[in-house]
């Protein structure tokens, strides 16, 4: 498999698959094609999500999705990115980003160099700080680098803003020009970017709602999602697309487990939904063949994340050993049912 890296800061692609547009997806196939896709990947879209997440493309609006840690917000957006085989623009919401980070910089070194070997080659100064001013010595930020790489390449990039909720005032701010106009403009250089809005990044803004609320002009600009965590019947089948290759015991063990653990009270940091994919995947890994007490200890670190929950856990194991092992009778049809279905790519609302 040939791995195409397309610039600094953005995730590869496979160089031997074709890229796939998402809007040409959507609109010859509508959100049942779209669905199929996400699932080639594991991921098992609600039927909700997957409706606003068609808007969303077709419109070349940011789609904003809010939701709990664990709810799947992130692994839509790498999902959507791995099904279509195309490029990530990744930008990490947090306090301290700056113009270069998000917009643009210029390569004050590189030009510097420039116009001192321009002179020494006979090049007047003047001509010299004019040319300094190229696309030699621009720098793309994350954010007009997804919209600039859609205008020079004709793909359609993914673009994450991560923890948007995160971000200062004055970075949404440049974020709201460029999401409104798909271009931005730089001084002595020109615009950059893509204005045709059907040729737009497919921007995603990812948000656990805990810090300070967006401003009323950037969600006016979004389609808007509040991803809900998904039900104890929703993780089952989401466990199995996952994992595919995990047992019916296995996927019983951790739904369980998972059920189990959310109802004891005295846990602070509940485990999620990543944190069951990652006990099934080792459970898998290490051909777990029964759940006692000591297995359970053993891999105690991949769903207890505080020490006062690993350690309440750990008096706990008697319990939780108890359920894992013993029939439910809704989680145990569950799995029947999902294991026995050939293909299911959407969750029902």
């Amino acid at each position: 498999m040939e791995i195409e890296l397309h610039g600094e800061g953005m995730n590869p692609t496979v160089s031997n698959k074709p890229s796939i547009n998402p809007r040409r997806v959507v609109n010859d196939g509508g959100a049942a094609a779209l669905a199929n896709l996400l699932a080639a990947t594991g991921y098992m879209v609600q039927e909700r999500v997957l409706s606003d997440l068609v808007q969303a493309i077709k419109s070349g609006a940011p789609h904003l999705i809010e939701g709990e840690r664990g709810s799947g917000k992130t692994a839509l957006a790498e999902a959507l990115a791995e099904a279509c085989n195309l490029p990530i623009f990744y930008l990490q919401g947090m306090e301290g980003l700056e113009l270069e980070d998000v917009l643009y910089s210029w390569d004050r070194e590189g030009q510097s160099q420039f116009v001192r070997q321009a002179i020494a080659s006979g090049m007047k100064l003047a001509d010299a700080r004019a040319q300094q001013w190229g696309s030699d010595y621009l720098l793309f930020g994350e954010a007009l680098g997804a919209f600039e790489y859609a205008a020079r390449t004709g793909k359609v990039p993914i673009l994450i803003v991560d923890e948007v909720d995160k971000l200062q005032d004055r970075i949404e701010d440049m974020l709201l020009q460029l999401f409104g106009r798909g271009y931005a403009h730089v001084p002595r250089y020109g615009d950059v970017g893509e204005k045709d809005p059907a040729c737009w990044p497919i921007v995603v803004l990812l948000s656990n709602d805990i810090r300070h609320d967006l401003s009323a002009p950037m969600r006016s600009r979004c389609v808007y999602t509040w991803m809900d965590m998904p039900s104890a019947r929703e993780e089952v089948a989401i466990l199995c697309a996952r994992v595919p290759d995990a047992s019916g015991a296995a996927v019983r063990w951790v739904a369980k487990l998972l059920d189990c653990i959310r109802a004891i009270p005295g846990v602070q940091d509940k485990p999620a939904l990543r944190e069951g994919i990652a006990l099934l995947n080792a459970f898998m890994r290490d051909g777990v063949r029964i759940v006692d007490e000591g297995v359970l200890t053993s891999y105690l670190c991949l769903f207890a994340k505080r020490r006062g929950d690993r350690s309440y856990l750990q008096q706990s194991m008697a319990r939780i050993e108890l359920a894992v092992n013993d029939p439910h009778e809704e989680i145990d049809g569950w799995v029947d049912q999902v294991l026995s279905e050939s293909k299911r790519f959407v969750i029902a609302a």
